[in-house]
C-alpha cells in the first residue's frame, strides 16, 4: 500500500465516540434535534416555488421581481456556506448551530410579516444566511460526534432530510397557501425552530472549539463568498431566461471566475489557514468525492426541476398533483440512504456510490421514454428508483470524504463539499432549462418528446458521477480503524 502525508490534524476535544459502529440512544437524540432544523432549512429552499404566482398577485409585482424571493435566499446560502466551516472550528458546533437556527427563525418571522416585495426579499436573505450555515454545521457536528466507525451511518441519517426536504417543500407550501395564507410558508418555521432550539439547549453537548485562536480569513471570505454568489446568480439567471449569452449572465460568470481565481492565489500563498484549505484537493480521494457530489447535486436538482415541469406542462397536472407524485422518490431516497449506512461495514463507499449512480441512470433512462399518456404509477416507480439511487450514493461519498481529510479538517471540508454540491445543482438546472427551451421551440402538439430527450442531459451528469465514484482510491469501510486522516492507496 502506498500512502501520502495526511493533512494536519489536532487532537479531539470531545468525548471519544462509540467505536462499535452502533448509533446509541444519546447520539440518536442529538441527531434528531440537529436534523429537525436541517429538514426545516431544506423545506424552505423549495417551499416558495409553488407560491410565486400567489406572491405576484398579492404584491401586484412582476414575476421578474418576485423570483428573487427564491433567488435572494439561494444567494444568501452561497455567501454563508464558506463562513460556516471556520465558525465551527472557532466557536464550536453547538454554538454555531444555535446561532444559525436563531437567524433562520428570525428571518422566517420577518418574512411572514413582510409588507412589500422589497421587505420580503431582504428578510429572505436573512433567512438564507441562517439556512446556509445550518447544512454544513449539522454535517460537521454529526460527523465529528460519530467518529470514523460510525460516520457512514451518520451520513445516512443526514441524507434522509436531504432527500425528503426538497420534495416535501412544494407540497407543504401548496397546502399552506390553499388552506391558510402565503405567510404561513414562513411562519410555520417558528414553532418548529423554537422547539428545536429548546431541545438543543438540553440535548447538544458543550464542546471546546478546536481552533480558538485562529483569525477569520477576511480576504478569503471577501473573495470566496461573492465569487460563489456571482456564479449562482449567473446560473440562476441563465436558467430563468434560458440564455447563457445574456450580458448580465456573462458579467456574473466573469466576475465570479475572477474572484475565485483570486481566492485560489490567496489560499495558496497565505501563511494563515485559509477559509477552505486547497491542500485537501491534493488528495485524490477528496477530489473524487467532491466531483461525485458536484454531479450528484446536478442529478438530484435537475430531476426535481424537470419532472414536475413534465407533469404540469405535458400532462396538465396541478402543482400540488405534480408534487404528490414525487413523494415515492423522497421515501425511496431515504430508504437508499439507510441502506447505504447499514451496509457500510460490509461494502466499500466506492461500491455503494457507483452502484447508486448506475441505479439512478437506469431510472432516468426510463424517464427519457416519457410520452403524453405515460402511466402515472409507472412514472412514480421509475422516479422512485432514481431517488433510491441518489440516496444510496450520497452517504458513502460524504463518509469517505471525512475519512480522507481527518477530523481536524472536517468542518472546512464540509463547507467545500456543500459549495460544490450547490454549484452543481445550479449548473444542472441552468443547463436543463436552456436545453428544454431549445427542445420546445417549434414543438407541435404535446411537448412530452422534448422532455424525454432532455432527460439525456441528466443521464450524462449521472455517468460522470458514477465514473468519479468508481475512481475513489480507497476501499473504505465503516469498520476502518479510528484515528487521523485515512491513508490513500492505489485503486484495487
Amino acid at each position: 500500500m502506498t500512502s501520502d502525508t495526511s493533512l494536519p490534524s489536532s487532537p479531539s476535544t470531545s468525548a471519544p465516540p462509540d467505536s462499535s459502529g452502533d448509533l446509541d440512544p444519546a447520539f440518536m437524540r442529538m441527531a434528531g434535534v440537529l436534523l429537525l432544523a436541517l429538514l426545516m432549512a431544506l423545506l424552505d429552499e423549495t417551499i416558495v416555488n409553488v407560491g410565486l404566482k400567489t406572491l405576484t398577485a398579492e404584491f401586484n409585482s412582476p414575476l421578474s421581481t418576485i423570483q428573487w424571493v427564491t433567488g435572494g435566499y439561494l444567494l444568501a446560502v452561497a455567501v454563508a456556506a464558506p463562513f460556516a466551516g471556520w465558525a465551527v472550528d472557532r466557536f464550536g458546533g453547538r454554538t454555531m448551530w444555535l446561532v444559525a437556527v436563531s437567524v433562520f427563525v428570525l428571518g422566517s418571522l420577518l418574512s411572514g410579516l413582510s409588507w412589500s416585495p422589497g421587505s420580503l426579499i431582504v428578510f429572505r436573505v436573512l433567512q438564507g444566511l441562517g439556512g446556509g450555515m445550518i447544512v454544513p454545521v449539522v454535517q460537521s457536528v454529526l460527523a465529528a460526534a460519530a467518529g470514523p466507525s460510525r460516520v457512514a451511518k451518520a451520513m445516512g441519517l443526514i441524507s434522509i432530510p436531504l432527500t425528503l426536504g426538497p420534495i416535501l417543500g412544494p407540497i407543504v407550501g401548496g397546502a399552506l397557501i390553499d388552506s391558510i395564507s402565503w405567510r404561513w410558508m414562513f411562519l410555520i418555521n417558528l414553532p418548529i425552530g423554537l422547539i428545536a432550539l429548546l431541545l438543543a439547549v438540553r440535548t447538544l453537548p458543550a464542546e471546546r472549539p478546536s481552533r480558538t485562536s485562529e483569525p477569520l480569513d477576511l480576504l478569503g471570505l471577501a473573495l470566496l463568498s461573492p465569487g460563489f454568489a456571482a456564479l449562482v446568480f449567473g446560473l440562476t439567471t441563465a436558467g430563468h431566461d434560458g440564455d447563457f449569452g445574456a450580458p448580465k449572465v456573462i458579467v456574473a460568470f466573469v466576475l465570479g471566475a475572477a474572484l475565485l481565481v483570486g481566492y485560489v492565489v490567496h489560499a495558496l500563498r497565505t501563511r494563515e489557514v485559509p477559509l477552505i484549505d486547497l491542500r485537501m484537493f491534493s488528495k485524490r480521494g477528496f477530489t473524487m468525492a467532491v466531483i461525485t457530489m458536484f454531479f450528484v447535486g446536478a442529478v438530484a436538482n435537475t430531476l426535481l426541476f424537470l419532472t414536475p415541469l413534465y407533469y404540469q406542462e405535458s400532462r396538465g397536472f396541478s402543482a400540488l398533483h405534480a408534487g404528490l407524485l414525487l413523494i415515492p422518490s423522497g421515501f425511496l431516497g431515504a430508504a437508499g440512504a439507510i441502506t447505504s449506512g447499514k451496509t457500510a461495514a460490509k461494502v466499500t463507499a466506492r461500491f455503494t456510490s457507483t452502484v447508486g449512480m448506475l441505479i439512478t441512470i437506469l431510472g432516468t433512462l426510463a424517464l427519457s421514454q416519457v410520452g403524453p399518456a405515460s402511466n402515472q404509477a409507472w412514472l412514480c416507480v421509475v422516479f422512485g428508483v432514481t431517488g433510491f439511487g441518489i440516496g444510496l450514493t450520497a452517504p458513502g461519498t460524504m463518509a469517505y470524504m471525512y475519512q480522507v481529510v481527518g477530523p481536524a479538517n472536517g468542518a472546512r471540508a464540509t463547507s467545500a463539499l456543500f459549495i460544490f454540491n450547490q454549484i452543481g445543482g445550479s449548473l444542472g438546472i441552468a443547463l436543463i432549462a436552456v436545453t428544454l427551451q431549445n427542445r420546445l421551440t417549434g414543438t407541435v402538439g404535446s411537448p412530452a418528446g422534448a422532455f424525454g430527450t432532455t432527460y439525456w442531459v441528466i443521464i450524462g451528469f449521472g455517468a460522470v458521477a458514477a465514473l468519479a465514484a468508481l475512481l475513489l482510491p480507497v476501499a473504505f469501510r465503516a469498520a476502518a480503524p479510528t484515528g487521523g486522516a485515512l491513508q490513500e492507496s492505489a485503486p484495487s
